[in-house]
């Protein structure tokens, strides 16, 4: 056979719903994160990484390096976005198959959600490593899928599992989250107990190993390169958790889950979008509820006590790293796993539709579906405003160093090869008003908002150096506490004016804030 006709073969066996997902996952993702993979955006930490091989192996993410390097370890928002979003379609298609979504609407609304979350579009303001990190979301689909579908598929997912967590352990979450609710859909089915405690315990020996997987190589591999765990974030206590340390990590979790769902900025950025995403949650409980008792599962007293158990647990399977390690800042990248839930509720959209008879069933089939989908467009909105955002910042930030060469450049005394500090990290509003209008529109997303991508000495050189081709010398943070505390930076004037820059002691010092 030629390569066309077994192309050919082999698609038409792929089911309908299947090629909705994916097809429906990606053409929602290019569209919606266009003006991201279009842009070379800037944030605090892509500076250092223009070029970057990824080896985070201090991180505990000892496989984040061969995870990126599929794509580049140069910052190219296409490349590594395209990629990201190709990545998202195949989990798109693993998890359609695992909560068994059928039809061509409900699988694209599946994807659709999982390709358009807010931690997608946070992530987006990390083009040089969100390759990898989406490369992380499906190994944990995957591991999900695996364990569920074949009778020791979760031997494989142990070893999907552990390569997730190595690129980003905050995936760990995802695989959880996705066994819990496919847990929940088995006993709506009405699937039996003895069923449902070997699929739980297949999960369980999958997590486990996983974990255990994911321990044993980052030793390995710290061993090898003779390295050691940096403590960035808990990393290190990710790898080493004390049992001592439950209770703290157990409240962390409860705080980071119960703060997410409260107050969570993410669900907010527009007024439409917090309306639907309050609707949609709302019909997904009414949608469980109902079939709960239309399925008459309540008749069986096991099915109402691992429903309950489930529940129990969703809360802090979703904020699992801070049961590891309780001092991690869980910050919306992190994040991801919450999708699963929304696609849950999708899947139970699905059992709705195998059975509608009644108005009621019609009615809020109809409603959850246009929901969806205007959650859809409302996620692509908030992300477009934080790429908005960080476009307007790099503007803003090429500008107010263009001002600050120019004035290092006129200030009497100052030398090519003189060192340069500037203190104070950003200009103070009361002299150099901010003008960023995005700020509480963003309060939930990390990374994408703020008024200027530059907050220190290092990160102004840095920029400096690649964007205006103008080089100087820096002082070690030691040396400029030092200035700091002299009489002459206390009574020098601040950023913009005249006596904002000042050469103490044959260095350049620059006043931003006090």
């Amino acid at each position: 056979m030629t390569p066309d006709k077994i192309w050919s073969s082999f698609y038409k066996k792929i089911k309908p719903e299947y090629k909705a997902a994916f097809f429906g996952t990606f053409i929602i993702g290019s569209l919606a994160h266009l003006y991201a993979i279009t842009n070379n955006f800037l944030t605090f930490d892509s500076m250092w990484n223009i070029y970057s091989d990824q080896d985070m192996i201090t991180s505990g993410r000892q496989f984040l390096t061969y995870a990126c390097s599929v794509g580049s370890y140069y910052d190219l928002p296409l490349i590594n976005g395209l990629l990201a979003i190709l990545y998202l379609s195949f989990a798109a298609v693993a998890i359609v198959s695992a909560f068994n979504i059928e039809g061509k609407v409900l699988p694209v609304i599946a994807g659709g959600l999982l390709v358009t979350f807010p931690s997608v579009s946070s992530t987006f303001a990390y083009t040089y490593t969100i390759d990898g990190y989406m490369l992380a979301v499906l190994l944990a689909c995957l591991a999900y899928l695996l364990s569920r579908n074949l009778k020791y598929g979760f031997i494989a997912g142990i070893f999907a599992l552990g390569l997730s967590i190595g690129i980003y352990q905050a995936e760990f979450s995802f695989t959880i989250l996705l066994c819990i609710f496919g847990l929940m859909l088995d006993i709506l089915n009405g699937e039996k107990t003895k069923e449902l405690l070997t699929k739980a315990l297949k999960y369980v020996v999958m997590g486990i190993g996983g974990y255990a997987f994911y321990i044993i190589t980052l030793k390995i591999m710290l061993s090898v390169k003779n390295t050691a765990i940096s403590g960035y974030q808990g990393t290190d206590r990710v790898s080493t958790f004390k049992l001592s340390e439950l209770t703290a990590g157990l409240k962390a979790a409860w705080d980071n889950f119960y703060y997410f769902v409260r107050y969570g900025g993410a669900f907010s950025t527009t007024l439409a979008l917090k309306i639907f995403y309050l609707i949609f949650m709302a019909l997904g409980v009414v949608s469980f509820i109902y079939l709960f008792i239309k399925k008459k599962t309540y008749k069986n007293p096991l099915n109402i006590v691992f429903l309950v158990i489930l529940a129990a647990v969703t809360p802090f399977a979703s904020c699992l790293i801070t049961i590891l390690s309780p001092d991690t800042y869980f910050h919306l990248l992190m994040r991801m796993p919450w999708v699963v839930i929304m696609i849950f509720f999708v899947a139970l959209l699905n059992m709705f539709n195998k059975e509608v008879a009644v108005k009621f069933e019609t009615c809020l089939s109809i409603v959850s579906v246009v929901s969806a989908l205007v959650l859809i467009l409302q996620f692509a909105v908030a992300g477009n405003i934080a790429y908005f955002n960080l476009n307007e910042r790099y503007e803003k930030t090429f500008a107010t160093c263009v001002r600050l060469v120019d004035r290092i450049e006129q200030t009497e005394g100052y030398r090519a090869g003189m060192p340069v500090a500037i203190l104070g990290g950003f200009p103070d509003e009361n002299y150099y008003p901010s003008t960023d209008i995005t700020k509480d529109d963003l309060s939930g997303y990390f990374g994408v908002d703020g008024n200027l991508v530059c907050n220190s000495s290092g990160s102004y050189q840095t920029f400096c150096e690649r964007y205006l081709n103008f080089t100087f010398p820096i002082l070690t943070l030691e040396e400029e506490l030092k200035i700091v505390d002299t009489d002459e930076f206390k009574a020098m004037d601040k950023f913009p004016a005249e006596g904002s820059f000042k050469i103490i002691d044959d260095v350049l010092v620059i006043k931003l804030n006090g």
